[in-house]
């Protein structure tokens, strides 16, 4: 027979800090893939193609993250859309239920947008412009 106090209790009494420290960090674990995989479902990357000077403020080179669901595309927004010339950066000049508008800022680019060829379906619009990395050669003041 063993004397009181000396043999362990089956069930630790109160909280066992170890294993709280293993739950929490399985749980924050699994927290973080949920939220890397929904963040590669809704962003994505696009480069804007060389040439395609159409909206001022992202140069032609320039690296993009874009909202590939497009939910806070508004009027104003910058975007990329299929046209019948293929997919372009433009911006929303109009914006409904149906259909879009797109008009460049600089209509003198020499790709076409909705003053040419006329609204497009809301399926056209593939995702909207959240982010621009400017190209290596436009930054300016980097001291090289």
């Amino acid at each position: 027979m063993a004397v009181s106090g000396t043999v362990a209790r089956a069930r630790p009494q109160g909280l066992d800090m170890l294993r709280l420290a293993k739950r929490l960090r399985r749980w924050a674990s699994l927290l973080a893939v949920a939220a890397f995989t929904w963040f590669l479902l809704q962003f994505g990357a696009a480069w804007v193609p060389a040439g395609m000077a159409t909206v001022p403020g992202i140069p032609p080179g320039a690296w993009c993250i874009v909202d590939r669901w497009s939910i806070g595309a508004r009027v104003g927004s910058d975007v990329f859309v299929d046209t019948p010339d293929g997919r372009v950066l433009s911006r929303i000049a109009a914006l409904d239920d149906r259909q879009l508008r797109v008009e460049h800022p600089d209509p003198f680019t020499g790709f076409r947008d909705s003053r040419h060829f006329g609204p497009l379906p809301r399926a056209a619009l593939v995702s909207t412009v959240m982010v621009v990395f400017q190209p290596e050669g436009d930054r300016i003041g980097d001291g090289r």
